[in-house]
């Protein structure tokens, strides 16, 4: 089997994905049309061809988080937030994800309040996407431009959905602009959260910051993402990354996400090597395939033919991923479909 037909037909878990960072032209095409269609045409003048962030392009990582504004702008109604769940969630079903963390971050907007818009997603999970093959689960995100009430209440609003759905609010995380906020001043609300039942993930090491990743590290979370600069090649030090590999964290790894954003100069560059050959866990995750034009399939032949990593480790990565999900109840069904894919295939 090539690479092309493998990946798509690998069953693969995304467990690093922004809801309004993958929304794909398609979808963002269909919001259009329905908020033109119900008046609204001012919140659907966006400009679609912003949202995308190319390898070629002169935007940076902190030029990225601008493009979300076109994504919120569609997402503003109940209707059209709803409409963006489900287009995206089949998107990745139909990549051949068996099982999805999406993550957003509650909005009150002139239609939603926080815990409307949570509420949205949750019953887009549980009802509208009911027939999919694939598992939907939510992470809720505190960004780090949110001020400290603003953190506080996202924990409430993430608390109170973990108890009342506990098999779809699964997890909370820290995400947004690095070079934005102090780690310290959103660990309360994490803190709470984490005692409550959720599990935690937290965006870490995007910049160099060794005090922050360090301090991240110490706090245990369940995942990273990107852990960029925490190998001492990559602008961390030995201190940072001897605490990474005895932690044993499992870092969510989005190979185009730092190519586009120049967190990585290339492919090649990556840190995902250095990662994988330290037995530090690894999942292979889009981050907002939309903005950055790939998919899951992608990406999964990205690290495949950049680190000539065999067919047979490739589905033994996403094999591994089950470990690592939120949704603990959900790790054997999904071991055992990955495990049938194997032994199907004889890898």
């Amino acid at each position: 089997m090539n690479i092309d037909t493998f990946c798509r037909q690998l069953p693969k878990l995304e467990l690093h994905a922004h809801l309004n960072g993958s929304l794909s032209r398609f979808t963002m095409l269909e919001l259009q049309r329905y908020l033109a269609d119900n008046g609204m045409a001012d919140k659907s003048n966006v400009f679609l061809d912003e949202f995308q962030i190319g390898a070629g392009d002169t935007r940076n990582l902190s030029d990225c988080f601008q493009v979300f504004n076109i994504a919120h702008a569609l997402t503003s109604t109940k209707k059209t937030l709803s409409m963006a769940t489900a287009l995206t969630i089949k998107e990745f079903e139909d990549d051949g994800c068996c099982y999805i963390e999406l993550r957003s971050t509650p909005r009150t907007t002139p239609h939603m309040t926080m815990s409307e818009y949570v509420e949205t997603i949750v019953q887009t999970m549980r009802k509208e996407t009911a027939d999919m093959t694939i598992i939907s689960c939510l992470i809720i995100s505190i960004n780090r431009s949110s001020t400290h009430e603003d953190a506080n209440i996202i924990a409430d609003v993430a608390i109170e959905y973990h108890t009342k759905y506990p098999d779809t609010v699964v997890g909370i995380e820290l995400s947004g602009n690095p070079a934005v906020g102090k780690f310290q001043n959103f660990l309360p609300a994490l803190d709470r959260a984490r005692k409550a039942g959720l599990k935690v993930t937290l965006h870490c090491g995007e910049i160099c910051n060794q005090q922050e990743v360090i301090e991240m590290l110490n706090f245990k979370p369940d995942r990273i993402g990107h852990g960029v600069c925490i190998h001492p090649l990559f602008g961390g030090n030995d201190a940072t990354w001897e605490l990474l590999c005895k932690s044993q964290i499992p870092v969510e790894i989005c190979l185009t996400s730092n190519v586009n954003t120049k967190s990585t100069q290339d492919y090649n560059s990556h840190h995902f090597k250095e990662l994988y050959n330290a037995k530090v866990p690894v999942v292979i995750c889009t981050d907002d395939k939309g903005v950055f034009a790939t998919s899951l399939s992608q990406e999964y032949r990205i690290c495949a033919e950049t680190f000539g990593i065999e067919q047979s480790k490739l589905a033994r990565l996403s094999l591994s991923a089950c470990n690592y999900i939120f949704a603990e109840d959900k790790r054997k069904i999904l071991s055992d479909t990955m495990l049938n894919f194997i032994n199907k295939y004889e890898l």
